[in-house]
This record gives C-alpha cells, structure tokens and sequence, in this order.
C-alpha cells in the first residue's frame, strides 16, 4: 500500500466508525431522555411471512455461492 492510498483507506473506516456510534448513541439517547419506561414494554413488529422467505432466499443464494467458491479454490489447489 502506498502512503497516498493509506489516507484513502482510512476515510471510508472513519465513517463506517461514525455511522456504527451515531446508531448506538441514539438508541442510548431515548433511554436517557426518559422514555425508558414508554418504549421498555413494546417490541418491534415480526417481519411479514413474504419478508422472511426472501431473507432466507438471500441466505440460502448465499450460502449456495460460498459453497461454489469453496470447491473452486479447492479444484485450484
């Protein structure tokens, strides 16, 4: 790596880094300013029937093509 794409390198971590503690501290942030006990006893809805299948139709394809890919690098060796 060269030390002008290191500074590159960095930039899209830093916001990676930024946008993971935005997220927690909002969740944090309602606990703190006292609606606590409001939300405290709701959940959030379960996913629709047609929303799960198509997760576990992307996990599945997924799952499917690490598969393909092991058994090239394997057959490469």
């Amino acid at each position: 790596m060269t030390r002008r794409t290191r500074p590159l390198l960095a930039l899209p971590i830093a916001a990676l880094a930024l946008a993971l503690l935005t997220g927690c501290g909002q969740q944090h942030h309602g606990a703190a300013s006292g609606t606590a006990g409001a939300t405290a006893g709701r959940t959030s809805p379960a996913p629709a029937a047609s929303e799960v299948a198509r997760m576990r139709k992307l996990v599945d394809d997924a799952d499917s093509a690490a598969a393909v890919a092991d058994s090239d690098a394997a057959a490469d060796k």
